[in-house]
This record gives structure tokens, C-alpha cells and sequence, in this order.
């Protein structure tokens, strides 16, 4: 981009998800650089935020991965209703990086509210996650989604691995160094972190832009509006964590396998029904009906918890109002503290279910019993510019 692209950043950011793992995937990336986030349960409304108290990150989940077309529209314009109120001055929508569920629905709704004129940028891309966009193709490790076992989900099926097939209308985001392009409404390639953080610039430019992407697309605005900051002093977990898998992701089955061979004591096990039901929101309700019942029957000092559907119904069933969400600790897994309910105060990790290596699951519990300064913490950026993984 040229030297003269610049933007300054807003103080506060709205940011609406289709499951409540993208949400606070996508929103702690600014924890990480020095913002205020603020992940919302269920009706809780979000306070006025003003200048008075910037850099400050608003994430609400509409919970609309698995609906149609129109309701996803729906709930997801009323979530924007919520943020413009809480002050919201960019939006961020995050859409599934495999294009799993009504994304359409998503952009098109938040539009309604937000302004069918602003300009919109289309991004999915989370290269550190091996998801790219080449030619407006949306790839998993190189190969086209729909060939793979997210663009097979059965409850979120994806309905092309083409965006512009997704998005008639829209137009290739050319990044030439000459600022916002003509079309208003816009997708972008991405194979690098480099390449979206040159998509952030585009996007951190243009007064009033919404970006939709994933938490990929996220890292980069952090990182264009942001400052890295301390890690957060949580201490390491010393009594019980519950891992908690509502993800039916084929994944997660590995993940959770590795870590039943291995789990020290102190670290118990919900997990799914080994036969698929037909609705995941029930398997994640049972779950959480679970979890419930051990938080009330015992102290426990953390959970982790793999899938959308599952963490809301968990922080529901605890009668949670939301999260502070104060760090990262590994790409794709974002913690902090619940805020209110049985479990106030107490850490949470999220997982959405396709994210990660067999190992990603024994890693959490090791760095939660660590701490902050254990090994294998991911690195704090020395600068925002220099953050990439390219």
C-alpha cells in the first residue's frame, strides 16, 4: 500500500459471529493488542461504550452457523442493532473460514442495519489455520472445501467453495496501493498474513468499511489498529479442569482421543454421545446440563470447552452473562474469565471443533497448569507491523 493509506483506530469495535467460538476466536486476537473485549451471553445487553473508555471490543454470537438463509439475516442484523448502540464505530462479522452455514445470510443482514451503502470487504482466509483464498476459491491444506470434511459438515453444509458464487455482486479486492477500489462491495485472495494484513490497510482506510472474515482476517485489523500488550498474569490452574467436547468434527474426535490417553488427574472428560444425534444444539445442551451439575458439586478452576453450540449452552447453563477474554493461548484458542453465574471468575478456554493438531488438546490443559510464563506460550508480537506468519 502507498504511505499515504493510513487510518486511526476506532475506539470501539462491534463484532457479531456465527457460533460463539468465532466470537471470542476473532475478538481475543485484540486482546492481544491492547483492547477491551467483551464477549456477551444470550440477551445480555452490551453497556454504552464511548471515547471516555476506548479501545474496546464488543462480540455477541448469534448462534446462526446451522440456520437458514433468512433467520440467519435476521438474527444477525438484530445482534447489529445492539452494537451500534453500544457504540460500535467498525464491524466486524465473522463468518465460518470454510464458508460453513448461511454466510450470505450473515453479511446480508448486518448490511440492513449497518448501511447498504458502506463499503464491505469479503475475507475468510486463516493461512495460520491453512485456510486460503486463491482466485475467489476458498482452500483447506490446498484443497477445495467442498472436498473436504467441513465442506461435508451435515448440520452446516457449504453451499460453494466460491465466493463469488456466495457474494453475486461483489468484485475482486485488487490491492494496487491506490486505497479502496470502486466496487463497493468486495472479496479478497489471501494465501499469507502478509497479504491480509495488506487487506486490513484497505479496509482500516475507508471511514465506515465492514470486514467479514474469520478470525484470520481479524488478527490482521488487531494488528493494523492495535499495540501488543503484556501477557496477562492469570497464574497457572492448579485444581480441576473440565474439558468439555460438544464439536462432532472428526478433529475434535482426535484431539479428545490424544488427551484421554494422557489426561493427568485433576483434568475431567465431558464428551459427546458416541452415536451422532440429528440436532447438535441438543447434544450440547445434555453437555452442558453436565457440566453444570460438577461446577455446582466442586470447585473447579477452569474449562475448556470445543465448539460453538457447546460453549454458549455451557456459559448458559451457568448462567453466565459473558467473557472477559484477555489473551490467546494458542492460534485459535482465546481465553479469560466468565463474568457472572456459578462459575464467575473462573478461566475459560474456547476451541472451535475443526481448529488444531491431534495434540492441540493435551497442549491447552499443559499450558493451563503452566501458566502465562510456562514453555510453548505463543510469542508476543515485539511490534504490530512485524506480527505475521508468512
Amino acid at each position: 500500500m502507498s504511505p499515504e493509506v493510513h487510518a486511526v483506530a476506532p475506539d470501539v469495535i462491534g463484532v457479531v459471529a456465527d457460533d460463539f467460538t468465532g466470537a471470542a476466536d476473532s475478538a481475543g486476537t485484540f486482546a492481544r493488542h491492547g483492547w477491551t473485549v467483551r464477549l456477551l451471553v444470550g440477551a445480555t445487553e452490551p453497556p454504552r461504550t464511548t471515547a471516555a473508555e476506548p479501545r474496546t471490543v464488543v462480540a455477541i454470537a448469534t448462534g446462526s452457523r446451522s440456520m437458514s438463509e433468512a433467520d440467519a439475516a435476521a438474527a444477525t442484523a438484530r445482534a447489529v442493532h445492539r452494537l451500534a448502540a453500544a457504540g460500535a464505530q467498525r464491524l466486524f462479522v465473522k463468518i465460518d473460514s470454510t464458508l460453513r452455514g448461511p454466510v450470505a445470510g450473515q453479511v446480508r443482514g448486518a448490511m440492513e442495519v449497518w448501511g447498504d451503502d458502506s463499503r464491505v470487504v469479503v475475507a475468510p482466509a486463516f493461512p495460520a489455520q491453512g485456510r486460503t483464498v486463491s482466485n475467489g476459491v476458498v482452500l483447506v491444506d490446498g484443497i477445495p472445501v467442498s472436498e473436504t470434511a467441513s465442506g461435508r459438515d451435515p448440520f452446516a453444509p457449504v453451499a460453494s467453495d466460491h465466493l463469488a458464487d456466495l457474494f453475486p455482486g461483489f468484485r475482486r479486492l485488487a490491492l494496487d496501493g491506490r486505497g479502496f477500489p470502486t466496487p463497493t462491495r468486495t472479496w479478497a485472495d489471501a494465501a499469507t498474513d502478509g497479504e491480509l494484513d495488506a487487506v486490513a490497510e484497505v479496509i482500516g482506510a475507508e471511514p465506515g468499511a465492514v470486514a467479514v472474515g474469520s478470525a484470520g482476517l481479524a488478527g490482521a485489523l488487531a494488528r493494523h489498529w492495535g499495540r501488543p500488550s503484556p501477557p496477562t498474569d492469570a497464574g497457572a490452574v492448579r485444581g480441576e479442569v473440565i474439558v468439555t467436547v460438544t464439536s462432532l468434527h472428526p478433529v475434535s474426535a482426535l484431539q479428545l482421543a490424544e488427551l484421554a490417553a494422557s489426561a493427568p488427574p485433576g483434568v475431567d472428560l465431558v464428551t459427546p454421545p458416541v452415536r451422532r444425534e440429528s440436532d447438535p444444539a441438543r447434544v450440547a445442551d445434555q453437555i452442558a446440563e453436565r457440566v453444570s451439575a460438577l461446577v455446582r458439586a466442586r470447585r473447579v478452576d477452569a474449562l475448556v470447552v470445543v465448539g460453538g453450540d457447546g460453549v454458549a449452552a455451557v456459559l448458559d447453563s451457568l448462567g453466565a452473562t459473558g467473557i472477559l477474554v484477555d489473551d490467546v493461548l494458542e492460534t485459535g484458542c482465546p481465553t479469560g474469565t466468565i463474568v457472572g453465574g456459578l462459575a464467575d471468575g473462573t478461566r475459560i478456554v474456547t476451541k472451535s471443533g475443526g481448529f488444531g493438531t491431534p495434540q492441540t488438546l493435551v497442549d491447552l490443559v499443559s499450558r493451563l497448569r503452566r501458566g502465562p510464563s510456562g514453555p510453548g506460550r505463543l510469542p508476543r508480537p515485539a511490534d504490530p507491523k512485524e506480527d505475521h506468519h508468512d
